[in-house]
């Protein structure tokens, strides 16, 4: 944990996130190919890999925006919001929160709210931060705007925090990861933190409980990182019965981020970027995991490793299909740069992805800041 930004990186960084200043990216250039494929029978069409390119951005989040018809992805660097469209364009949405990473990102379309979840925890490993404490809380933003509504404090003091990934339930209450913490914590409405449950199996000294989900019957879902171990956690039932490990047919090590299809089935996205800062890690892979009984045990469906582009972090589920994240995060932890973002949508049963002669989109974008709706 001892590596060091390129030196110009460094202070180029630190003076973007101690102003808070917008990212200016550079225009767009035209895409190499816009030809689409057509997806499984009863899909809308979409390309198969999204390539671009955007200076500084390095996002490790993304979720899908229904009313942009386009991804939304943080910034692991800068604390930035930005939105990447189908067809490789990238523009700023949000301009920097502050010295930290945006993280784990949800939309919540019912009540026009973007959740990101946002740390400094890689940030002062890296940079000096001043006399900034542990940061680490859930940023919300106007959807339709993309404009900061407020700032949610979950750090309360600690000195050790991480807020990594995040979810929320039908009533809107937020749930979010705190990797190196042994409590899950909630949010509700009113902005006020709450603990759902402290529990043991949680902590870890670098990246422990990860990627999370809300499942529609009435519970979370959320995986370790460092042992690939499953939790089923029951926000409403009596302490005792609140976590319960899923019994996997295989522990799914490296697990980062993760989403639930609409047919009940899971993506878990899995990598090795751990291992540029000494946590233990997995293998570059996407993993499609099902359960028979309510996710009290777990079989793998389909695995595709390892996966075609290296350091995929998470997955959003679209009308297009899935679509894998890679944003070279784990080239920024290891002290060197890189403007590539990747979105590669997982192969359905029955199809199959090649090295060679996939339809897809290519664009060197870094575009300039503003609202692309």
């Amino acid at each position: 944990m001892s590596r060091a930004f390129p030196l110009r990186a460094v202070l180029a960084s630190a003076a973007v996130l101690t102003a808070i200043a917008p990212i200016a990216l550079p225009a767009p250039a035209m895409a190499n190919s816009s030809s689409h494929t057509a997806a499984a029978a009863g899909r809308h069409t979409g390309p198969d890999v999204i390539s671009t390119r955007a200076a500084d951005v390095y996002p490790e989040g993304v979720a899908w925006d229904p009313t942009r018809r386009a991804f939304l992805v943080g910034s692991a660097l800068k604390g930035t919001l930005s939105v990447v469209r189908l067809d490789g364009t990238v523009t700023e949405l949000a301009p920097s929160i502050g010295m930290v990473s945006t993280l784990g990102v949800r939309v919540d379309t019912a009540r026009n709210r973007i959740l990101v979840a946002y740390s400094d925890f890689w940030i002062r490993q890296r940079l000096d931060v001043g006399d900034q404490p542990p940061t680490s809380g859930v940023a919300v933003f106007a959807l339709d705007t993309g404009k900061l509504q407020r700032r949610i404090d979950v750090a309360k003091g600690l000195s050790r925090t991480f807020a990594n990934d995040l979810t929320f339930d039908p009533r809107g209450n937020i749930y979010v990861t705190d990797s190196v913490s042994a409590t899950l914590q909630r949010i509700d409405l009113a902005g006020h933190v709450h603990p759902v449950v402290t529990d043991p199996r949680f902590a870890a000294d670098i990246v422990g409980l990860n990627g999370i989900t809300w499942h529609p019957d009435g519970y979370l879902l959320a995986l370790r990182y460092d042992n690939g171990a499953m939790f089923r956690i029951t926000p409403n039932a009596p302490a005792h019965r609140k976590v319960a490990e899923v019994k996997l047919s295989q522990p799914l090590v490296g697990t980062d981020g993760l989403a639930l299809r609409p047919d009940g089935s899971m993506v878990v996205v899995t990598n090795s970027i751990g291992e540029a800062v000494g946590a233990p890690g997995g293998v570059d892979a996407v993993t499609v995991v099902d359960s028979k009984d309510g996710w009290h045990s777990a079989d793998v469906r389909s695995r595709e490793e390892p996966w075609p582009v290296s350091g995929p972090t998470t997955v959003a589920v679209t009308p297009y299909g899935d679509y894998v994240l890679s944003g070279e995060v784990g080239v920024v932890l290891a002290g060197e740069t890189s403007d590539r973002i990747t979105l590669r949508r997982v192969a359905r049963a029955g199809t199959k992805h090649h090295a060679t002669g996939h339809h897809s989109v290519s664009r060197h974008s870094t575009s300039n800041r503003g609202n692309n709706r």
